[in-house]
Protein backbone atom coordinates (compact mmCIF):
# COMPACT_ATOMS: atom_id res chain seq x y z
CA UNK A 1 0.00 0.00 0.00
CA UNK A 2 1.24 3.47 -0.88
CA UNK A 3 1.10 6.11 1.68
CA UNK A 4 -2.03 7.74 0.23
CA UNK A 5 -3.70 4.86 0.51
CA UNK A 6 -2.95 4.70 4.20
CA UNK A 7 -3.77 7.97 4.78
CA UNK A 8 -7.04 7.92 2.88
CA UNK A 9 -8.11 4.50 4.51
CA UNK A 10 -7.17 6.49 8.28
CA UNK A 11 -8.84 9.54 7.79
CA UNK A 12 -11.59 6.75 7.05
CA UNK A 13 -11.60 5.01 9.90
CA UNK A 14 -13.68 7.18 12.04
CA UNK A 15 -13.49 7.20 16.32
CA UNK A 16 -12.49 4.22 18.25
CA UNK A 17 -15.07 2.92 21.08
CA UNK A 18 -12.71 4.53 23.58
CA UNK A 19 -12.15 7.62 21.70
CA UNK A 20 -16.25 8.38 21.59
CA UNK A 21 -16.15 7.43 25.64
CA UNK A 22 -13.68 10.20 26.55
CA UNK A 23 -15.45 12.44 24.36
CA UNK A 24 -18.78 12.04 26.07
CA UNK A 25 -17.03 12.48 29.26
CA UNK A 26 -15.67 15.56 28.42
CA UNK A 27 -18.99 16.81 27.07
CA UNK A 28 -20.56 15.52 30.22
CA UNK A 29 -17.90 17.30 32.79
CA UNK A 30 -18.23 20.84 30.34
CA UNK A 31 -22.26 20.84 30.57
CA UNK A 32 -22.22 20.04 34.39
CA UNK A 33 -19.98 22.85 34.85
CA UNK A 34 -22.16 25.37 32.17
CA UNK A 35 -25.27 23.74 34.15
CA UNK A 36 -23.83 24.69 38.03
CA UNK A 37 -23.37 28.49 36.60
CA UNK A 38 -26.74 28.59 34.94
CA UNK A 39 -28.63 27.37 38.33
CA UNK A 40 -25.99 29.42 40.64
CA UNK A 41 -26.82 32.52 38.23
CA UNK A 42 -30.64 32.04 38.64
CA UNK A 43 -30.53 31.98 42.36
CA UNK A 44 -28.08 34.64 42.77
CA UNK A 45 -30.44 36.54 40.36
CA UNK A 46 -34.04 35.89 42.50
CA UNK A 47 -32.36 36.58 46.03
CA UNK A 48 -31.19 40.13 44.45
CA UNK A 49 -34.39 40.66 42.71
CA UNK A 50 -36.27 39.98 46.16
CA UNK A 51 -33.67 42.43 47.84
CA UNK A 52 -33.78 44.79 45.34
CA UNK A 53 -38.15 44.84 46.01
CA UNK A 54 -37.75 44.64 49.44
CA UNK A 55 -35.10 47.91 49.36
CA UNK A 56 -37.31 50.02 47.05
CA UNK A 57 -40.60 49.50 48.81
CA UNK A 58 -38.64 50.57 52.12
CA UNK A 59 -37.19 53.63 50.88
CA UNK A 60 -40.66 54.33 49.01
CA UNK A 61 -42.42 54.36 52.87
CA UNK A 62 -39.85 55.78 54.38
CA UNK A 63 -39.66 59.22 51.58
CA UNK A 64 -43.73 59.25 52.00
CA UNK A 65 -43.16 59.65 55.83
CA UNK A 66 -40.51 61.94 55.53
CA UNK A 67 -42.19 64.30 53.17
CA UNK A 68 -45.21 64.12 54.46
CA UNK A 69 -43.77 65.22 58.04
CA UNK A 70 -41.25 67.15 57.04
CA UNK A 71 -43.92 69.23 55.52
CA UNK A 72 -45.96 69.06 58.26
CA UNK A 73 -47.32 71.59 60.80
CA UNK A 74 -47.90 68.72 63.44
CA UNK A 75 -48.46 64.92 64.29
CA UNK A 76 -49.67 63.04 66.70
CA UNK A 77 -48.27 59.04 66.97
CA UNK A 78 -50.95 56.44 68.11
CA UNK A 79 -51.56 53.28 68.78
CA UNK A 80 -55.11 52.35 68.48
CA UNK A 81 -55.11 48.43 69.23
CA UNK A 82 -52.07 46.52 70.45
CA UNK A 83 -48.70 47.42 68.95
CA UNK A 84 -50.21 48.66 65.39
CA UNK A 85 -49.40 52.71 65.05
CA UNK A 86 -51.45 55.28 63.43
CA UNK A 87 -49.50 58.34 62.29
CA UNK A 88 -51.35 61.27 61.49
CA UNK A 89 -50.38 64.59 60.13
CA UNK A 90 -51.27 67.98 59.17
CA UNK A 91 -49.60 68.38 55.98
CA UNK A 92 -49.25 70.56 53.01
CA UNK A 93 -49.60 69.50 49.50
CA UNK A 94 -49.78 71.78 46.25
CA UNK A 95 -47.67 73.38 43.54
CA UNK A 96 -48.44 76.97 43.38
CA UNK A 97 -51.22 76.98 45.92
CA UNK A 98 -50.72 75.29 48.95
CA UNK A 99 -53.47 72.88 50.56
CA UNK A 100 -53.42 71.89 53.80
CA UNK A 101 -54.55 68.19 53.86
CA UNK A 102 -54.40 65.36 56.94
CA UNK A 103 -52.30 62.30 56.28
CA UNK A 104 -51.67 58.99 57.99
CA UNK A 105 -49.63 56.16 57.98
CA UNK A 106 -50.93 52.65 59.67
CA UNK A 107 -48.46 50.44 60.74
CA UNK A 108 -50.49 47.10 60.49
CA UNK A 109 -47.62 44.81 63.78
CA UNK A 110 -49.98 42.00 62.74
CA UNK A 111 -50.18 41.80 59.09
CA UNK A 112 -46.81 42.96 58.97
CA UNK A 113 -47.55 46.20 56.85
CA UNK A 114 -47.24 50.23 56.41
CA UNK A 115 -50.35 52.16 54.82
CA UNK A 116 -50.78 55.18 53.43
CA UNK A 117 -54.04 57.72 52.85
CA UNK A 118 -54.97 61.48 52.66
CA UNK A 119 -58.11 63.23 53.44
CA UNK A 120 -59.26 66.80 53.62
CA UNK A 121 -60.84 65.87 57.07
CA UNK A 122 -60.05 64.74 60.22
CA UNK A 123 -58.12 60.58 59.97
CA UNK A 124 -60.06 58.19 62.74
CA UNK A 125 -58.03 54.68 63.34
CA UNK A 126 -59.60 52.67 60.75
CA UNK A 127 -61.07 49.35 60.92
CA UNK A 128 -59.77 46.09 59.16
CA UNK A 129 -61.95 46.47 56.00
CA UNK A 130 -61.29 49.96 56.21
CA UNK A 131 -58.00 49.74 55.81
CA UNK A 132 -57.70 47.53 53.58
CA UNK A 133 -58.59 50.47 50.84
CA UNK A 134 -55.56 52.53 52.26
CA UNK A 135 -52.79 52.55 49.95
CA UNK A 136 -50.56 49.25 50.74
CA UNK A 137 -46.83 51.20 50.87
CA UNK A 138 -44.45 48.57 52.15
CA UNK A 139 -45.98 44.60 52.52
CA UNK A 140 -43.34 42.99 54.32
CA UNK A 141 -41.73 45.30 57.59
CA UNK A 142 -40.81 44.37 61.19
CA UNK A 143 -39.82 46.62 63.66
CA UNK A 144 -35.98 46.55 63.59
CA UNK A 145 -35.91 46.57 67.74
CA UNK A 146 -39.07 46.25 69.94
CA UNK A 147 -42.41 46.50 68.61
CA UNK A 148 -42.56 49.96 67.11
CA UNK A 149 -41.55 51.53 63.66
CA UNK A 150 -42.33 54.96 64.80
CA UNK A 151 -41.22 56.80 67.81
CA UNK A 152 -41.74 60.25 68.38
CA UNK A 153 -39.88 63.32 70.60
CA UNK A 154 -41.61 66.58 70.25
CA UNK A 155 -41.38 67.40 66.82
CA UNK A 156 -38.72 64.90 65.53
CA UNK A 157 -40.28 61.38 64.22
CA UNK A 158 -37.89 58.32 64.46
CA UNK A 159 -38.54 55.78 61.43
CA UNK A 160 -36.99 52.26 62.35
CA UNK A 161 -38.02 48.71 60.10
CA UNK A 162 -37.06 46.32 58.31
CA UNK A 163 -37.94 45.91 54.66
CA UNK A 164 -38.73 42.23 54.73
CA UNK A 165 -37.16 39.78 51.26
CA UNK A 166 -38.71 36.90 52.30
CA UNK A 167 -35.97 34.31 53.39
CA UNK A 168 -33.00 36.75 52.40
CA UNK A 169 -31.73 38.99 55.18
CA UNK A 170 -34.12 42.34 55.76
CA UNK A 171 -33.35 45.46 54.99
CA UNK A 172 -33.07 48.26 57.42
CA UNK A 173 -34.60 51.48 57.12
CA UNK A 174 -33.82 54.26 59.44
CA UNK A 175 -34.45 57.27 59.57
CA UNK A 176 -35.47 60.93 61.37
CA UNK A 177 -37.32 63.76 60.14
CA UNK A 178 -38.77 67.00 61.84
CA UNK A 179 -41.93 68.80 61.33
CA UNK A 180 -42.03 72.23 60.83
CA UNK A 181 -44.16 72.84 63.85
CA UNK A 182 -45.80 76.21 64.99
CA UNK A 183 -48.31 76.54 61.28
CA UNK A 184 -52.24 76.64 62.44
CA UNK A 185 -55.03 76.52 60.41
CA UNK A 186 -57.75 73.87 59.16
CA UNK A 187 -58.11 71.20 58.87
CA UNK A 188 -57.95 69.59 62.10
CA UNK A 189 -56.51 66.36 61.63
CA UNK A 190 -56.84 64.52 64.94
Amino acid sequence: MTKEALRERDSERGFTLVELLIYSMLLILVLAIVGAMIASTTSTSKIVTSMSKASAAGQLTAESIERGIRNSSDFLLTSPSGTDQMLVARTVQGAATATWVCAAWYYSATKGTIRYTTSPTAIAAPTASGLAAWTLLDPAVSPVSGSAVFSATGVQLTIAFNSLAGAEPPVAISSTVLSRAGSSGTPACY
